[in-house]
């Protein structure tokens, strides 16, 4: 009731202020005015307001159809991003499919898709559930919600046309912006520069999207200070000015009852006053219904456009007639006709000068060749390519040309405040490596210039830890180091059963497993999902039981220890679209290796100074079969040749995802329940995923291997149900196999490490 009164109120303050500055009055009653010798300019003024500002485009499809022109737009917050798109020459209609088909809040939530993730993250750094930056020894807090990249990137496609159109009074219709300086507070008038980053200033909400820095200034929401520039818009010579207000009254204390209503309220204060002042300089007035929409009910837009066409058709008699009033004056003249330059055809590419950025490494994020001519996907893919490295802030870029008529792009990555030193945590239980808490710090620049150091600490029941190091060189080939440590007891089941002196029988035993890796690689190809490269290994391996005593425990299999050194070649490719509960994509690995036993200490003595050659290649598809339930296929093959070397044999068994060496998963077998020399397996299962997060599995699985300890071939074949949770510390699942021998149920607990 109370917004209807208001409406009611402003229609007939601003129908007066029409009156008074309309040349002949009698226009209002359908009288034909006499003609003046000047245009009469219409000036339209957009309010701030989040997602209440999709009502502008409502009005702005009923003032196209009532005929009115518009000679200049002042907007602030949504205000100026409604009102640039539409300055830059969309048309009321294609802003309303644009924008109700966009899905905002997926935009806002910045969710860098798995695709541009660095290869290197992809193989190291999916496990963490907790993640702080550090700087000067403080903890680095992020600035917003959102980084605002993505919806600086969807600007940025919108606004292609004017990308080399720096004053804003060139564009289709002039157009200028407010920011605000968070430094001093002062209001900023943005009319020239970059376009679509000055509607991204403007709109940078505080504590939902970061400011950002134009000019040496801090910007943010213009709507802090300046929500409604009638004043300005007035001052560019406008003879007329329409206002379109979608800003709400203050909240009572009954509907203070969530964080978002309450920091509106707070906001509400100084830019209501703010407005206040602005309202004189409107000659028209709108006020959309927006009661009950919140700043960032995106999923609304459709019903806020309607109320906007709703809200602009009470005014239909006052629109119309000062669309007669410029039809009967002379029009104004003409915008120049641009030549069509497609935008991203650079001659010259600048990089912003930072010890921190890398040209080379900027530059290599690009499908094609920088300078040169990019599509407009190749383009804003390299810009998410940086982006997803996770070592920038914001990535801002400008398409300039130069004065002797080149044309250019500037890039001026942001590092993210203390992204070169993170700690990282998470918390993993499964029923092998029992509860474990992973502690990680990463630094970059360590030694060399685009350097990656981390280490993990993983404490618990199984003590174990890794530590990486990688050099990207912003060319090929890059090179990196690993270094880790594995313990855990592997529960293994004999060949044959051992009958001991006092009668009694063991089918299976518990074995210490002790893997100490230390390996130099290179990458000869890498990309966002792929690398391939050689690597050289030093291994010591421990393989023991203290369960059997006496002549027994003198067999080799029961004591194994040893230094090996390995070289290797590999080639890794991940296009999954999430690393658990995919819905599509692949996962590819194959390693060959050759190995040479440095010394053997205990067991295995006929390896002594021989080489052993593994070949191993997994793979795994999967594939959407519909909304909500997926199908995938996955199948290893491998096998030792020459003399077996005991760190590549096979051990089958589990569903631990924290592989090492050549342990595979098997559900209906405990971990490493069998070993094997030449192994191949298969694997098919069927998804369903129920409510947001949860997912039901239904796995077939078949193994065919020789025996590490004996002659002959094993079949092995199990059917397995499991049930999952996507959390934020990572999946919770609870499976049960059965198999020909036996069964398992299996559960755990958050990322896998």
């Amino acid at each position: 009731m109370k917004i209807k009164i208001l409406t009611i109120a402003y229609f007939l303050f601003s129908s007066y202020f029409l009156l008074a500055q309309i040349e002949n009055p009698d226009l209002l009653l359908g009288v034909a005015p006499t003609k003046s010798e000047q245009p009469y300019r219409v000036g339209l003024v957009l309010s701030g307001g989040g997602a209440k500002g999709y009502a502008h485009v409502g009005v702005l499809k009923v003032l196209e159809e009532a005929g009115i022109r518009i000679d200049y737009i002042g907007g602030a917050s949504m205000g100026a991003i409604i009102g640039g798109l539409y300055a830059s020459g969309w048309s009321a209609a294609e802003l309303d499919s644009i924008l109700t088909k966009t899905d905002m809040a997926a935009l806002l939530a910045d969710n860098i898709p798995r695709e541009v993730t660095p290869i290197f993250e992809k193989l190291n750094g999916e496990k963490y559930a907790f993640s702080l930056s550090v700087k000067d020894g403080k903890v680095g807090l992020p600035l917003a919600y959102s980084d605002g990249q993505f919806i600086y990137d969807l600007l940025s496609r919108l606004t292609a046309r004017e990308a080399f159109t720096t004053d804003f009074s060139q564009l289709p219709i002039p157009f200028f912006c407010t920011g605000t300086d968070v430094s001093t507070g002062e209001s900023i008038i943005l009319d020239h520069g970059n376009l679509a980053l000055s509607m991204r200033a403007s709109g940078a909400f505080p504590g939902l999207i970061a400011p950002v820095e134009i000019n040496y200034r801090l910007l943010a929401d213009g709507g802090i200070v300046n929500n409604f520039p009638a004043k300005e818009v007035k001052e560019r010579g406008m003879d007329l000015v329409i206002g379109v207000n979608v800003e709400e009254g203050l909240l009572n204390r009954n509907e203070l009852n969530s964080l978002e209503k309450f920091l509106t309220q707070i906001g509400s204060f100084q830019m209501n006053a703010m407005s206040e002042e602005q309202l004189p300089y409107c000659d028209v007035l709108i006020c959309p219904d927006v009661a009950g929409v919140g700043l960032t009910d995106f999923e609304r837009a459709d019903t806020l456009v309607i109320r906007g066409e709703r809200a602009a058709r009470e005014l239909w008699e006052v629109l119309t007639a000062i669309a007669e009033r410029q039809k009967q004056a002379p029009q104004p003249p003409g915008r120049l006709t641009k030549p069509l330059v497609n935008p991203w055809d650079f001659d010259t590419v600048f990089v912003t000068r930072n010890p921190k950025v890398n040209r080379q490494v900027i530059l290599r994020n690009f499908p094609g060749e920088l300078p040169g001519l990019l599509s407009e996907n190749d383009f804003y893919q390299g810009i998410t390519n940086l982006y997803g490295s996770g070592s920038y802030q914001f990535i801002d870029y400008q398409c300039f040309r130069t004065e002797d008529g080149l044309y250019g792009l500037s890039i001026n990555p942001q590092p993210r405040s203390g992204f070169d030193r993170r700690f990282r945590a998470g918390l993993h239980y499964d029923n092998e490596y029992k509860s474990s808490v992973l502690l990680n710090a990463t630094y970059q620049n360590v030694l060399i210039e685009n350097s990656i150091a981390s280490l993990d600490l993983i404490l618990g029941d199984r003590f174990r830890y890794n530590f990486y190091y990688y050099v990207d060189r912003g060319a090929l080939p890059d090179f990196g180091v690993n270094s880790r440590l594995n313990f855990n007891n592997v529960r293994f089941r004999l060949p044959s059963p051992i009958l001991l002196p006092d009668g009694s029988r063991i089918d299976n035993l518990v074995f210490s497993f002790l893997d100490f890796s230390n390996e130099a690689y290179t990458h000869l190809v890498s990309g966002s999902d792929n690398a391939f490269g050689l690597g050289m290994e030093v291994k010591y391996y421990k393989f023991s039981t203290d369960q059997v005593k006496g002549e027994v425990a003198n067999a080799p299999f029961f004591d194994e220890k040893g230094l090996y050194l390995t070289a290797s070649t590999f080639f890794k490719k991940d296009t999954r679209d999430r690393r658990y509960f995919p819905r599509s994509g692949t996962l590819t690995s194959l390693h060959g290796r050759v190995t040479f036993p440095a010394a053997v200490f205990a067991g295995n003595e006929d390896s002594r100074g021989k080489f052993s050659y593994n070949l191993d290649l997994n793979f795994l598809a999967v594939r959407q079969l519909s909304e909500r339930s997926v199908g995938g296929a996955s199948a290893t093959v491998g096998g030792l040749l020459g003399v077996e070397a005991s760190p590549y044999r096979y051990y089958l068994g589990g569903n631990n995802l924290n592989l090492i060496n050549n342990f595979k998963p098997f559900i209906g077998l405990s971990m490493g329940e069998f070993a094997a020399t030449n192994i191949a397996f298969a694997n098919l299962y069927w998804q369903r995923r129920f409510f947001k997060n949860q997912y039901l599995t239904i796995s077939s699985n078949a193994a065919y291997l020789q025996h590490a300890f004996e002659t002959g071939y094993l079949a092995i074949y199990s059917l397995g149900f499991g049930y999952g949770i996507d959390t934020v510390l990572g999946p919770i699942e609870l499976t049960y196999g059965r198999s020909n021998k036996g069964g398992a149920l299996y559960f755990n607990l958050g990322y896998w490490f």
